[in-house]
């Protein structure tokens, strides 16, 4: 009888310590604002973006300071808060300094430093993320291409959601192609010598009132779902046979979005946006 109820003890210690502590303290700005996994909503990969359970007001206070991933007290790794107006962004991870784009209860996690790997996806990050069922893998671009027939240009991608949640995201044949350009910059293409010879030229048409948004620009996109867009765009110049980089960023929506509109219908409405850079032949 002692044996058994040592046995059940010794288990029940053993499940107790294998819980995941999600009073643990994971992100840090400064040295006094701390945030425990229990206060994470999700993480989304693929925008980095941190949504957070309630609103902060205090991230609308934040100028500049840091910030400090961590691992039961480690660093993981630091960055630090940069002002939209700044002219310059600072070397490795930032976050940008109020008004904030995503209400107070979200934050983007920026890195436009060429030093690969991104620590944005430090091992330790997605594994503590996966252990505390935060990690969320959004949306991809794949199938990118382009076709120029005569004065007109065919951008063709596909969206695919990776995500566990059925994603709302903004669909171009709902908004159409001017009120689309409002939320991206479209299409950029540039040659072997870093020369811009491609920009869209589509009006873009704001929003009434301009911080509105509408149900029905969206899409419902199931996990594990994929979609093909298609975007033409006027050219007024040929492109010579060559080499040349592409720049695009399919967007979704930011601060239009309030904390409780985010979930729409058991579907979550998905923010930020995927930028792309990638290298093309042109025959």
């Amino acid at each position: 009888m002692k044996k058994s109820i040592l046995f059940i003890i010794l288990t029940l210690l053993i499940l107790t310590s294998c819980e995941k502590n999600d009073s643990e303290v994971f992100f840090k700005i400064g040295k006094d604002l701390e945030y425990k996994f229990s206060d994470i909503e999700l993480y989304d990969t693929s925008t980095n973006i941190m949504y957070f359970k309630t609103v902060h007001d205090e991230f609308s206070s934040i100028d500049k300071n840091t910030f400090t991933f961590l691992d039961n007290g480690d660093v993981i790794y630091s960055g630090t808060f940069w002002p939209g107006y700044a002219s310059s962004v600072p070397t490795g991870p930032f976050i940008y300094s109020p008004p904030s784009l995503f209400g107070n209860y979200a934050l983007r996690i920026e890195n436009w430093s060429p030093e690969k790997p991104d620590v944005r996806s430090d091992s330790r990050i997605i594994n503590l993320l996966k252990n505390h069922d935060l990690l969320h893998s959004g949306l991809s671009i794949s199938s990118i291409s382009i076709d120029i027939i005569g004065p007109q240009l065919s951008l063709t991608f596909t969206i695919s959601n990776n995500d566990q949640s059925d994603l709302l995201i903004i669909d171009p044949d709902k908004t159409g192609l001017n009120l689309f350009h409002y939320f991206t910059n479209g299409l950029s293409i540039f040659d072997s010598a870093n020369n811009e010879v491609f920009s869209s030229s589509i009006q873009p048409q704001v929003p009434d009132p301009w911080n509105s948004w509408n149900i029905d620009w969206l899409s419902k996109l199931k996990s594990g779902e994929s979609k093909e867009f298609n975007i033409i765009y006027s050219i007024n110049s040929p492109l010579n046979p060559g080499e040349y980089r592409i720049s695009f960023a399919f967007p979704g929506l930011e601060y239009q979005i309030t904390i409780d509109q985010l979930l729409q219908d058991n579907s979550r409405i998905w923010l930020g946006d995927k930028r792309i850079n990638k290298k093309i032949t042109l025959p």
